[in-house]
């Protein structure tokens, strides 16, 4: 198979980490050269099994030998440091954009959760199994689900853990309750996970606590400096469910955030993550009770 060559993105994981030892082995086996253009950007076309970390990378390899190894799973983002676990999530968010480019100019996308997988070039190629973490969840309780070619179209939970509270809250880490008394601010933002350009909506319910009184909200959905908004008063207490769509014109870090909109002087509002998902059409952006 000399002459032959493969360009590989893989996406940081422990699964993926499996996937470049079995590969490099695979490769050295039948006398490929592996080399990574992350260390020498010069690599071309012709030199063997190529590591790629960005879509523009591969594109000096032509179509049918180009693979991406995507994970949308938790099952290694197990720090007992929260910010360590958010920072992961983060940095293969942008991996998974980058795959999701190849992916549109022809390269091929496989999945790192499985154990063999079919390599354009290379063939069939086995790996070592990786330890699942206790904690990972199924595919669907990962805020990357967006990303995963094998559940339903680009839709995920974001748990209320993976957002930012500037003044803390109570209640519990599944379940945070924001004091909405005081000043105009926003009380949660986040995660910053990165989305690819596209429609995307968001969906959430929250709780809210008036107090006898009412509670001036604004949310907002969005990324940089654009943002979808929904400003509305709410003056009785109950669970109210508020829809956003924003398109991202390129790739961009996502944030959902709720603000009080003036001073108040009472108030508590109880927030529950949300539902990420592609969209093709626009619905009318709410914030209606049930």
């Amino acid at each position: 198979m000399s002459g032959e060559t493969l360009c590989v993105m893989l996406v940081p994981s422990a699964a993926g980490a499996a996937w470049r030892e079995a590969l490099a082995a695979r490769a050295t086996d039948l006398g490929w050269l592996v080399s990574d253009v992350a260390t020498d950007p010069s690599i071309t076309p012709g030199a063997g099994l190529v590591f790629a970390d960005s879509h523009a990378a591969m594109l000096a390899f032509a179509p049918h030998a180009r693979a991406v190894v995507i994970d949308t799973t938790l099952d290694d983002t197990v720090d007992s440091d929260l910010t360590v676990r958010q920072a992961a999530i983060v940095q293969r968010s942008h991996m998974l954009v980058e795959a999701e480019m190849a992916a549109k100019h022809g390269a091929t996308v496989l999945l790192a959760t499985r154990s063999r997988l079919e390599f354009p070039v290379l063939g069939p190629v086995e790996r070592k199994q990786t330890e699942r973490s206790p904690n990972g969840g199924s595919a669907l309780d990962s805020p990357l689900a967006v990303f995963d070619i094998s559940t339903p179209a680009g839709r995920a939970h974001w748990h209320p853990r993976w957002f930012h509270y500037p003044e803390g809250h109570t209640g519990t880490v599944d379940r945070p309750l924001l004091d909405l008394t005081g000043r105009m601010r926003p009380v949660v933002y986040g995660p910053y996970i990165r989305l690819p350009e596209g429609r995307w909506r968001a969906e959430l319910n929250v709780t809210v606590d008036t107090e006898n009184s009412h509670v001036p909200l604004i949310f907002e959905w969005g990324a940089g400096v654009e943002f979808s908004r929904v400003v509305t008063t709410i003056r009785q207490a109950g669970t109210y469910a508020v829809s956003l769509e924003h398109v991202w014109e390129q790739p961009d870090a996502a944030q959902l955030r709720i603000w009080i909109q003036y001073p108040i002087f009472q108030g508590v509002l109880g927030f529950q993550g949300c539902e990420v998902n592609r969209v093709e059409t626009t619905d009318r952006d709410q914030a209606a009770p049930h």
